[in-house]
């Protein structure tokens, strides 16, 4: 039988602060400049959390105490997004950049930025880009290099791009807005990676508010991801944690010419493994447990290339129990990618449950699974 035909675009999933989510997005952020995004989250998560602190790179940590003597969970999302630095300026005005985090050419061409000054004025501005007209074809099907473009901010000279505040090492970040797609569970804006974790740790301290649990927990907003890890390892030994989570997009794979392996919608992602990391397997099969008895649908992730914080937080101290939950996003590492409510939702439903039950007691009894 022919599965029956829906008549009506399907209804948002879930709760979410739209609100919140478009501020942590909007923000402009790349690796070692994040303090916009950090003060967008310290405005979000200090009205639930006992102190707000950083380290020394700069990585947000925001603690909620449990009742008393628990262990330390830390809940990890790393606040900076790929972008540029203005490397030079030349004499008629065209800003070169420098990659920060990894791009491909392809997605470049033709799209706004945001170069942010010293001063913190926002100066718009367009990667420059050719006409198809009379192109040789080994040009048109080049793709072009980073280190080969250059940002056009509408000045006639350098003198002019000087006087807009705009300086070599200035931060260029991506311009994109935040979009709620036709179907209300697809949302698009810039930085899903990695603020959707961000603000996934947010969520959790929020929907604990008042509700006793024994483990102290820290939502960390981590700095420096996308050039090597860093915050990560840094805020690991700010915070010492007993248990540690990082949260991140991963690859959706439903798009064509995909091999459907990861898909949106799906609700909680699991890491197996990934580049960087495998997943600690007492916690894995305690939180897929978990999401089976509150109802929630589980796919499973073992991503070949690249890493996340896990790959630092795992191997600190004498080693921490750790695993990734990861958002399945379409286009990431672009102007602008795409996540889905369920998705999003059911990581917060699945974490706030969990950071309720964790105690000495429970921990113990997962690394007992290594043992």
């Amino acid at each position: 039988m022919a599965e029956k035909k829906a008549t009506k675009i399907e209804k948002a999933y879930g709760k979410v602060d739209l609100k919140m989510m478009r501020e942590f997005t909007d923000a402009d952020g790349i690796s070692g400049c994040e303090k916009e995004a950090t003060r967008v989250m310290k405005k979000w998560v200090s009205p639930v959390a006992d102190e707000i602190t950083y380290d020394t790179l700069g990585s947000l940590i925001a603690l909620q105490k449990g009742t008393g003597n628990g262990p330390k969970i830390m809940l990890a999302g790393h606040i900076d997004e790929i972008g540029f630095v203005v490397r030079n300026i030349d004499d008629k005005g065209f800003i070169r950049i420098a990659a920060i985090g990894g791009w491909w050419g392809h997605v470049l061409l033709s799209q706004p930025v945001i170069i942010t000054t010293r001063e913190g004025k926002k100066v718009f501005g367009i990667v420059g880009s050719q006409a198809p007209h009379g192109m040789p074809a080994d040009v048109r099907n080049k793709v072009r290099e980073v280190k080969e473009m250059f940002v056009d901010i509408g000045c006639k000279d350098k003198n002019e791009v000087e006087l807009a505040g705009v300086r070599i090492g200035d931060m260029v970040t991506p311009k994109s807005d935040f979009n709620v797609m036709a179907n209300p569970n697809y949302l698009l804006a810039k930085a899903w990676d990695d603020r959707v974790g961000a603000l996934i740790a947010t969520e959790v301290l929020l929907n604990l508010k008042d509700v006793p649990h024994a483990a102290d927990l820290f939502a960390v907003g981590t700095v420096q991801e996308e050039v090597g890890l860093r915050g990560a390892k840094t805020a690991t030994y700010a915070v010492k944690p007993d248990l540690g989570i990082a949260i991140d997009v991963t690859i959706a794979d439903d798009t064509p010419g995909s091999e459907a392996r990861i898909k949106m919608g799906v609700g909680v992602t699991l890491g197996i493994l990934d580049a960087s990391h495998l997943g600690h397997r007492g916690l894995l099969h305690y939180l897929d447990g978990l999401a089976k008895e509150l109802k929630i649908d589980v796919q499973y992730e073992a991503l070949l290339a690249g890493g996340t914080d896990s790959g630092e937080i795992h191997k600190s101290f004498e080693g921490i129990v750790n695993l990734t939950l990861s958002i399945p996003s379409r286009y990431i590492h672009s102007h602008r990618a795409m996540i889905h409510r369920k998705d999003y939702c059911d990581t917060v439903t699945l974490l706030t449950e969990f950071c309720k039950r964790v105690d000495w007691k429970l921990l113990e009894e997962l690394k007992e699974t290594n043992r």
